[in-house]
């Protein structure tokens, strides 16, 4: 068996960071957050990246969608949305214990 040809990744015209610091929420997401978006009744996303286009500029949020499953919260489809929709970020509960 011969020795495998090593590939080169073609350049992109897209960036990508992994942290992303919301002025409305005074939060940051990072990789793995939860987050809820305005229009999509009852789902929640993990978020994966930010990604600008380095041609033209416009920037989005890639996710992915987050469903209860008896295994827990498992990823699903990923998906892209503008700033704009982000809606809130949940925070866990804390249960007090009272006695």
């Amino acid at each position: 068996m011969g020795r495998r040809k090593k590939v080169t990744l073609p350049e992109t015209n897209f960036a990508r960071e992994y942290e992303y610091a919301f002025p409305n929420f005074n939060d940051t997401l990072r990789p793995g957050d939860l987050f809820k978006v305005r229009g999509e009744y009852g789902i929640k996303f993990k978020f994966a990246s930010v990604v600008t286009n380095k041609e033209t500029g416009a920037q989005w949020i890639d996710c992915f969608e987050v469903h209860r499953g008896s295994k827990g919260m498992q990823s699903g489809v990923q998906r892209s949305f503008k700033f704009d929709r982000i809606k809130r970020i949940p925070r866990k509960r804390v249960k007090k214990n009272v006695s």
